[in-house]
């Protein structure tokens, strides 16, 4: 009997020992920046989606030593039938150029601190020949930014605020915070967001990592005390993580610094020089 139970015992302890542990991702911030090298980067796909317009992006970022040192970013905003675009930009009802031009993609390029931006609600006011303006310091993503993508987890200095304030489940990191907090802490979100939101708005997120470490899926919501969580999701995705990336500026005969003043009804704010 001694001798059964033994041997019981002894199967039960192997069978423990050959099962392998779920081991927990590596470090996402320590994996982020193994990746931050001259030439390298990842691309993303963004997408909004839920009761409001459908946004989606596509992009690419170019590491530096120390972050993102340039990104090429296009935007395009897919309405419902029943919504009118320009409203959100004070175009109301009017079909003008600027109304128009919402529906169409919208690129920017930013390399350091400046941007050239092409196509979107902008392009109303590109005078003739000309077809990227150019701002300095400039925006990551042009008007269309207002309906998502302020939020990136390939962006060192969001990343460790994010995992500053997660709690982990596996490979998997959620938090919150004020949009006030995180704009003091990111930089990708400081170029990011010209609109201003109230300072209780708060963003959740939930951040999925592979093994390796690195940002899979990040997925944000907006929450308001006056409206609650915004049932409109923001999803961004990362892949090809250490691909060549070369970012460059279009050409100087295409750029203009200034917009007509008769057709440009709508055009960003200055950019924060910080």
């Amino acid at each position: 009997m001694k001798q059964t139970i033994i041997g019981v015992a002894a199967g039960a302890a192997l069978l423990l020992t050959a099962t392998p542990a779920v081991a927990a991702p590596k470090d996402p911030l320590a994996a982020l920046r193994a990746q931050l090298a001259a030439g390298k980067g990842v691309s993303f796909s963004f997408r909004t989606y839920g009761d409001t317009s459908l946004y989606t992006q596509t992009g690419r970022l170019q590491f530096g030593k120390k972050g993102i040192a340039a990104s090429d970013v296009t935007g395009k905003l897919a309405s419902r039938d029943d919504e009118k675009p320009a409203d959100d930009f004070g175009g109301g009802e009017d079909s003008s150029a600027a109304a128009t031009a919402l529906g169409k993609p919208e690129r920017t390029i930013r390399i350091g601190r400046t941007s050239y931006i092409s196509g979107g609600p902008m392009s109303a006011g590109l005078p003739e020949g000309k077809t990227w303006y150019k701002q300095s310091p400039g925006w990551t993503s042009g008007m269309t930014a207002y309906f998502g993508g302020f939020v990136n987890a390939a962006d060192p200095s969001t990343l460790k605020v994010l995992l500053a304030r997660s709690k982990r489940s596996g490979s998997t990191y959620k938090g919150s915070m004020t949009v006030t907090d995180l704009l003091k802490a990111s930089d990708w979100s400081r170029a990011t967001m010209w609109w201003k939101l109230d300072s209780g708005v708060k963003v959740n997120w939930t951040l999925a990592v592979s093994s390796s470490g690195l940002p899979v899926k990040l997925t944000t919501r907006l929450e308001s005390k006056k409206a609650g969580v915004s049932k409109t999701a923001m999803e961004m995705r990362y892949t090809r993580w250490g691909a060549k990336v070369s970012i460059k500026a279009p050409a100087a005969s295409a750029v203009t610094t200034k917009l007509d003043a008769d057709n440009a009804t709508v055009q960003l704010p200055p950019a924060p020089k910080r």
